[in-house]
């Protein structure tokens, strides 16, 4: 059986993720960027399946419960997810996951996945979080940073990227994404 293959890109808040999945998408032939879906009410600037597929509970409980969700998680009261529909046979996929969703890809046989994480530095990712907002509600992101350290003090995976640069990011990316695509960096 063939299998979907995914680029897994995790990282701390503030480390580049959607910045990185968003620049592959656009610049790198191929790729197929993973939509997710999510509870949550869609923010003004968003777009239905462009940034998530805004999901009632009752429906994202029925994609869970009848296994087309990849991975499901809760925050703050809110769902997101990964259909197995945002995947395409065809192309190398890249999505943007917490690490409790690459645990799940990695244990799905339907899957080749390629974890990487996105390492940056606390303060290139402080400055980044605060350029986000004209106003940030800098508890909120006291409390994410604690929970980071949390959350990424156990992880160990093969690949990481640092992000400091994006120019040498995006070039390392390419080389990264090819050699997968073409099965050189497979078990």
């Amino acid at each position: 059986m063939d299998k979907y293959k995914v680029i897994a890109l995790f990282g701390k808040s503030g480390s580049g993720k959607d910045t990185i999945q968003k620049w592959i998408v656009s610049n790198i032939p191929d790729i197929n960027g993973i939509i997710s879906c999510t509870t949550r009410p869609k923010r003004d600037y968003e777009k239905e399946g462009k940034d998530y597929f805004f999901l009632t509970n009752e429906d994202f409980a029925e994609k869970v419960l009848d296994g087309s969700m990849l991975e499901a998680t809760e925050f703050r009261d809110w769902f997101y997810g990964t259909p197995i529909s945002s995947l395409s046979k065809d192309k190398v996929n890249v999505g943007v996951f917490n690490p409790a969703g690459v645990s799940c890809l990695l244990e799905d046989n339907r899957l080749e996945v390629l974890p990487i994480q996105i390492v940056t530095s606390d303060k290139t990712r402080l400055i980044r979080i605060l350029n986000r907002e004209d106003d940030p509600d800098c508890a909120e992101i006291c409390r994410r940073f604690f929970t980071d350290r949390d959350d990424f003090d156990t992880i160990d995976f093969d690949y990481y990227i640092f992000n400091n640069d994006n120019g040498k990011t995006f070039l390392e990316f390419e080389k990264v994404i090819k050699e997968f695509g073409q099965g050189r960096l497979t078990d």
